[in-house]
């Protein structure tokens, strides 16, 4: 187990304004009066995100996942944890269950082989996962963190799918949009360490140009990829930039048709640097801004609990403490916050 954290951004869309906020979605779909308080309004959002666990969106036949809360205390090590809200900070934070459903399984006791239990395809197989969201009545941007145990145990496509799905009303409102970032304070931790191992650019060309020797029947359509790969020398990957310009200027192809560098489809870095704890290799496409390293959560929650999920108290302080310090600021620059050092 590897447990990580994930963040995604919550974009809300309408059908006739480009601009509409959580409050407006509260007014139009969930009966909140024009006047109320954004306290208010932000209790009404709370309510609807945990009533909706029960709606078909909260699962997917697609995705063979589904997300709940489960009910019995004896069953649910963490009932207490469940999410809560924070009026203050206009956030949900707490511990939801989920997990895969779709295949048939069976139950066994190590300790008894006559104490098993067979599984329907209808039964999820539920784990334990932290979530954090910030939802600010007055904007139509928020964000949620999504805690994972690895690749393979997590409920982070379909939270996705459900949080797009909450924020869907009929006629006015479309599916919430959600793309992943990861907050600026973990890419530059990441470049810090990071040297370059390779830069690629990749295109497909389609030479027509008729020598004497007339156009190509064989062949006159090529995808190209060429690899720049530093020699006997590390290069931080600070340094992109700089590299960047090395190249920019080059160019492929023959007198009459040629190409930049610089204008190929894809150019990307794969970076290699230690993240976390551990040596971590990732590719990043230059022609992005943003990149997203994967935050991984060694040593930044230290606790963890007997099933080897990190300890939800710690963790969620973590997240209480890069939002209010890293991630507000950076999200949220109208309401002047200023980073911590």
């Amino acid at each position: 187990m590897n447990p990580r954290l994930e963040f995604y951004k919550i974009k809300l869309r309408a059908r006739s304004k480009d601009f509409v906020t959580f409050r407006d979605f509260a007014v139009e779909s969930l009966g909140v009066g024009k006047r109320a308080t954004d306290v208010t309004v932000f209790k009404k959002l709370h309510q609807h995100f945990i009533q909706s666990l029960k709606e078909e969106y909260s699962k997917s036949d697609t995705l063979k996942k589904r997300i709940y809360i489960e009910a019995k205390r004896t069953i649910n090590k963490h009932f207490d944890k469940r999410p809560h809200f924070d009026s203050g900070q206009f956030t949900i934070s707490g511990v939801l269950n989920g997990g895969k459903f779709g295949t048939e399984r069976a139950v066994s006791n190590n300790d008894d082989d006559e104490d098993s239990t067979a599984l329907g395809s209808n039964k999820t197989v539920a784990s334990y996962f932290f979530v954090f969201l910030y939802l600010p009545p007055d904007h139509d941007e928020g964000f949620f963190i999504i805690h994972s145990n690895s690749k393979e145990d997590n409920i982070t496509n379909i939270f996705k799918h459900y949080i797009e799905n909450l924020f869907k009303h009929s006629p006015s409102f479309y599916k919430a949009k959600t793309l992943e970032f990861c907050p600026q304070v973990f890419q530059d931790e990441f470049l810090k360490g990071s040297t370059i191992k390779r830069v690629s650019f990749e295109t497909n060309m389609i030479d027509n140009v008729t020598s004497k020797y007339g156009v190509s029947s064989i062949l006159n359509e090529f995808h190209i990829k060429i690899e720049a790969i530093p020699k006997n020398k590390d290069v931080s990957a600070r340094n992109i930039g700089d590299v960047m310009k090395v190249f920019k200027d080059k160019v492929f192809g023959s007198l009459r048709n040629t190409r930049r560098l610089e204008d190929f489809e894809t150019r990307q870095t794969t970076l290699e640097g230690t993240f976390g704890g551990a040596t971590k290799t990732m590719n990043w496409d230059i022609s992005d801004d943003d990149f997203v390293p994967v935050v991984y959560l060694k040593d930044r929650v230290t606790k963890t609990n007997q099933d080897g999920t990190p300890d939800f108290v710690e963790l969620k302080q973590f997240c209480e403490n890069i939002f209010r310090d890293e991630i507000l600021p950076e999200i949220r620059p109208d309401l002047n916050v200023t980073k911590t050092n």
